[in-house]
């Protein structure tokens, strides 16, 4: 079982990784995941935003896979909405050396602070600037404090900081001491300080130390290299003082045909998603051993993410597997009964069978005696005295009462002893026990089992028949309660791909590799203008009703190529009005510095509309088409591999460079690298043919 939960130290580097990112930053949003585990989404500048998962109890990092959210929140994630949503972060910070992390929201008076307590079950409670509780997860009360709503969070029990002093090493030696060979060097540091197992080993390995040495004398050992410890306990201390930017490491042991081959080297690649043995801040000494692998993260967070996604990902696997399991017991519960039943109905038969044959084998026995026990019964004898009659005539030797076993005259029947016509190789052969009706005759007793077991013969046929939709039944039954108890690791932890600027937008990329963006409404027009329309770029347009202001974005200092502006054209009125009335209308193009704001004197300009002074450069009428692409996104690391995947298309439909193209061949569907916009002003150079082509003519000043 790998680390469950965050140690003091580990909490103190994903804080310091944290605050680095957060503070300044809004709360977007908070979610509850399940009733311990939160989801805090912070947007800051343009269109950044961070994703923050905290589990109380156990764990707080920045995460890229998304999780599964509840339709209806809690009411106390409700209550966190109400009082801190869009609320800028001011600060955030781990409270002394103690296993608490705190939020603060606003300042002053109108402080809200959100504190996650990382120890025993956790807890998450938000309290007022005065620490007064506002709501809590959990509510519980202590020796020295309670927790509940209106009560005084208690800041004078955190842990603080303790640098290791000689007095300090003696105290843990002492524990040693006292614990008559049960307590270790290990434990009792760890027990006294705030840098949690792992850091403890690491410094008692440094210093010489046998960290789990737990006999007599471990407690001397140690007060022998004391000077050794205090230096190497100097390594926490310093961390916890002034943390250092962290790295992140994630440590896997290694199975036994791996650990012959691969070397403790610290990698920088992934492994395959399963479960880790620790994650850390720090490359401990301990984590450097033989049958370890350590992988290597920029950020502690980032391992952090990874592991815990690992480890997700590992319980939803053996969640599954269990439910298939026993999904498939129980179908084979049902195939195994249903053999059962089938076996039991060929047992039945057979004994139905012997009993006719053996009423058959001896019919006259068998007629004899039913004609003494009817015609007693005929005469009225009492049926008590019929029954020591029968033994009487038993005990003198006479052979039809020595067949009677027993009357069941209560039930009209009479059980008779048949002996078996086979024997044995001794010479012995079976008395089988056989229930004949008395008022039937011993013909009629015989057609009775032959009736019986042809009647189970049947019902055997059926079962048998029915046996495929019996499993078919009970494999659905098992399939459908699988699903409902089964996680769809999917849904819980798929990796968020990170969403560009420009998606917000319609936007394609032009076949000369320029990113081409049109506004959805009037309110994205005004947005794509004001914020994005940089020097350099082509800004085009229709004059028809709702067609889309569309920008052509121009990292480059050279001209924008014909092909793109009208592709960029035929987008702006296919997002028109023209789209759905069949209109074959002529789009236009301008450069940025000719979009203006402004509206003439006496006038106003409503949102998403612009004044265009100058000239306005006509494209030719374009066809009501519009086309769809995949675009698949590749790795950072494998991205290089691509460089120069997508092909230039020229005007006649072919690659640049290419004399054979033939018109309309296609591109190629790799990513393009989007870049900043050059800040050179931008001019279209075109040949005679190319404007001929195009048509491109001009008209003076209008307002789009």
């Amino acid at each position: 079982m790998g680390k469950t939960r965050m140690t003091a130290v580990d909490l103190r580097a994903a804080v310091s990784e944290l605050s680095q990112k957060l503070v300044g930053q809004r709360l977007q949003n908070i979610y509850d995941i399940n009733p311990k585990m939160y989801l805090l989404k912070f947007s800051g500048k343009g269109d950044q935003k961070e994703y923050v998962v905290i589990e109380v109890g156990s764990r707080i990092h920045t995460t890229t896979f998304s999780f599964e959210k509840p339709k209806v929140p809690s009411s106390f994630t409700l209550k966190i909405r109400k009082h801190i949503r869009q609320w800028r972060l001011d600060s955030l910070r781990q409270l002394g050396c103690d296993r608490v992390v705190e939020f603060n929201f606003g300042s002053g008076e109108k402080t809200i602070r959100l504190i996650i307590e990382f120890y025993a079950k956790g807890n998450l409670i938000m309290t007022d600037h005065e620490y007064t509780i506002l709501g809590l997860v959990r509510t519980h009360t202590t020796e020295d404090a309670k927790y509940a709503v209106r009560a005084t969070y208690p800041t004078t029990d955190i842990q603080l900081f303790r640098p290791m002093t000689r007095e300090r090493m003696e105290e843990a030696f002492k524990a040693v001491e006292e614990g008559e060979g049960n307590v270790s060097l290990k434990t009792a540091f760890t027990n006294s300080t705030e840098y949690g197992p792992a850091f403890v080993e690491h410094c008692l390995l440094n210093a010489g130390a046998r960290p789990n040495f737990k006999k007599a004398g471990a407690a001397d050992t140690g007060r022998k290299i004391a000077d050794t410890l205090l230096d190497a306990f100097k390594e926490p201390d310093a961390f916890l003082r002034d943390v250092p930017e962290p790295k992140g490491y994630l440590i896997r042991r290694l199975k036994a045909d791996e650990a012959a081959s691969a070397s403790t080297a610290i990698l920088s690649t992934r492994a395959s998603a399963e479960a880790y043995e620790d994650f850390a801040p720090v490359l401990y000494k301990q984590h450097q051993a033989e049958g370890l692998q350590v992988e290597k993260f920029d950020t502690f967070n980032e391992a952090c993410d990874y592991y815990f996604s690992a480890v997700d990902q590992s319980q939803v696997e053996q969640h599954n597997e269990k439910s298939k399991k026993a999904a498939l017991t129980k179908v084979e519960k049902a195939l195994a009964n249903h053999r059962r039943r089938i076996e039991e109905l060929e047992k039945e038969q057979n004994v139905n069978l012997d009993k006719a044959l053996l009423i058959e084998t001896h019919i006259d026995d068998v007629e004899a005696a039913l004609s003494i026990i009817r015609s007693a019964v005929g005469r009225a004898v009492d049926w008590t005295e019929l029954a020591r009659i029968v033994k009487e005539q038993k005990r003198l030797g006479n052979p039809i009462a020595s067949i009677i076993h027993e009357l069941k005259l209560e039930k009209n029947k009479v059980s008779l002893l048949l002996q078996h016509p086979d024997v044995d190789e001794d010479g012995n052969s079976e008395v089988h026990v056989v229930d004949v009706d008395i008022s039937l005759s011993a013909h009629a007793n015989a057609r009775t089992y032959f009736g019986a077991k042809k009647k189970i013969q049947e019902k055997q046929v059926k079962t048998q028949a029915a046996e495929g939709k019996a499993i078919a039944s009970a494999s659905r039954k098992a399939e459908k309660q699988t699903k409902k108890k089964t996680f769809e690791p999917k849904k819980d932890i798929l990796s968020v791909r990170k969403v560009l600027w420009f998606e917000k937008f319609n936007w394609f990329i032009s076949s000369e590799n320029y990113l081409v963006l049109a506004g959805r409404d009037a309110q994205q027009n005004e947005l794509l203008v004001k914020r994005y329309l940089k020097k350099g770029d082509i800004y085009v347009h229709a004059d028809i009703h709702g067609a889309a202001s569309t920008i052509i974005k121009n990292p480059t200092s050279s001209g924008i190529p014909p092909d793109t502006l009208y592709q960029a054209g035929n987008m702006a009125v296919c997002r028109s009005s023209a789209w759905e009335s069949n209109i074959v209308i002529s789009a236009w193009w301008v450069h940025h510095n000719q979009v203006s704001k402004t509206a003439p004197s006496g006038e106003s300009m409503p949102t998403g509309a612009f004044m265009i002074r100058g000239k306005k450069n006509f494209l030719p009428p374009t066809k009501l088409q519009m086309g769809a692409a995949l675009i698949f996104r590749v790795h950072d690391e494998h991205a290089k591999r691509h460089v120069g995947e997508r092909m230039v298309m020229n005007y006649e439909g072919g690659h640049e460079g290419d004399e054979t193209s033939s018109v309309g061949a296609p591109t190629q569907s790799v990513a393009p690298s989007i870049c900043a916009a050059s800040e050179a002003p931008s001019s279209i150079h075109c040949n005679k043919n190319l404007m001929e082509r195009y048509g491109l003519h001009t008209e003076a000043y209008t307002e789009v």
